[in-house]
């Protein structure tokens, strides 16, 4: 392995996901600690309520943790402008786009919002990433639609369009595969496993789709009960 990739992109250090009201605080899982590296799609796995999404969610600073670091490329993400953040990570979750009236173009033009001037202006460059992002994820014929139009399967390739439309080093997507059938299950696995190759994008994805994840993920972090822990995937 280059020294590419073992640059850390994602850390996550002595970290204590949950929630704090007025009342009390309600930890859901603690001392989580893995790190992952550039160009690599994890897989985070575990049962129903065991805490993926808000693990996704403190990553991506949706929410905070109750304990602990996160660090993206080597910076505290508690130092981090939204601005910053949004140059450093984008985030896929399984809520439907509340712009669901907008082109799969606009839509995936939206990903270049934190590039743009105040009046939101698309330079040549810009387009030329959104093309690029609508090639790779097969939505060329797509483009013209509108998003309340779509299958799931397809909505959520224009989703992950996006993201990439984002340009971002880090990618976290929420269930990306919930509500598919198997067939476009395994396509968008499939798709987020060649993004790591060919972009060199790192991605973590949760998912119930754990036979898959194991065939193409090259790391897991599973989450139980008891602990979390990240395993790496034996070729």
């Amino acid at each position: 392995m280059n020294s590419e990739n073992k640059h850390i992109v994602l850390k996550a250090k002595n970290i204590i996901i949950g929630y704090t009201s007025k009342k009390k605080t309600v930890s859901i899982s603690e001392s989580i600690n893995f790190s992952i590296n550039k160009g690599e799609l994890i897989g985070l796995v575990g049962t129903n309520g065991i805490g993926k999404s808000t693990l996704l969610r403190t990553l991506a600073s949706m929410q905070p943790s109750l304990k602990g670091s996160v660090f993206i490329n080597e910076n505290d993400l508690e130092n981090l402008s939204p601005l910053e953040l949004a140059n450093e990570l984008s985030i896929v979750l399984t809520e439907a786009p509340a712009s669901a009236n907008l082109s799969v173009l606009e839509l995936v033009s939206l990903g270049r919002h934190p590039y743009t001037n105040w009046i939101g202006s698309l330079s040549e460059s810009d387009l030329d990433i959104i093309n690029k992002a609508i090639q790779a994820t097969g939505i060329e014929a797509l483009k013209h639609q509108k998003c309340f139009e779509l299958s799931d399967g397809q909505l959520q390739k224009v989703m992950i369009a996006r993201a990439l439309t984002q340009d971002t080093p880090l990618i976290l997507l929420d269930e990306p595969t919930t509500h598919l059938d198997l067939y476009h299950r395994a396509s968008i696995l499939k798709l987020l496993k060649e993004l790591t190759i060919k972009s060199k994008k790192t991605i973590l994805f949760s998912t119930h789709e754990i036979d898959l994840a194991i065939q193409l993920s090259d790391k897991m972090i599973v989450m139980t009960s008891e602990k979390v822990f990240l395993t790496v995937r034996i070729i």
